[in-house]
């Protein structure tokens, strides 16, 4: 399941939602609803405190702007797990988050470089660890769209 991994990576990052796919368009498709990757990504948020409920799971799938305080939460703890920001940090692994992009944009990593490299200087101010992932995870998003990546949508 090979877009499952690369879908747990852009959670991280709330990307989701930004493209609209075409349905018949099946290298494109997740193949999963929001339902079935809020399913998925559960079982990440054992260790997590506070512990996320389902609905903010999916306000994280969902890319919502003002999400409660346990989605923002729930995003910094997927971001730790995967080293993405080391615990006490409010940088990003640029290394490791320009890997784990390149998944899903392999000829692209002196721009997602860039974008690392902006968001940390853009957020890396950003003292409250939970505020700190959700700023990163939106700036992120803003600036694929603004450079015009293509990115996956979930399913309703």
């Amino acid at each position: 399941m090979k877009y499952f991994k690369i879908f747990v990576v852009f959670a991280l990052f709330s990307l989701m939602m930004t493209v609209t796919v075409n349905a018949d368009d099946d290298e494109d498709d997740l193949g999963m609803t929001l339902d079935e990757l809020a399913d998925a990504l559960e079982s990440f948020a054992e260790d997590c405190e506070p512990k996320p409920e389902r609905e903010h799971i999916k306000q994280l799938l969902t890319n919502d702007e003002n999400p409660h305080e346990n989605s923002k939460c729930f995003r910094r703890c997927l971001m730790e797990q995967f080293e993405l920001i080391e615990e006490g940090q409010s940088q990003m692994n640029k290394d490791k988050v320009v890997d784990m992009m390149s998944m899903m944009y392999a000829d692209n990593k002196e721009e997602l470089e860039q974008i690392v490299d902006h968001c940390n200087g853009k957020n890396g101010a950003t003292t409250e660890k939970c505020e700190n992932a959700h700023q990163h995870g939106m700036c992120i998003l803003s600036q694929l769209k603004e450079k015009g990546f293509k990115v996956p949508e979930v399913k309703e």
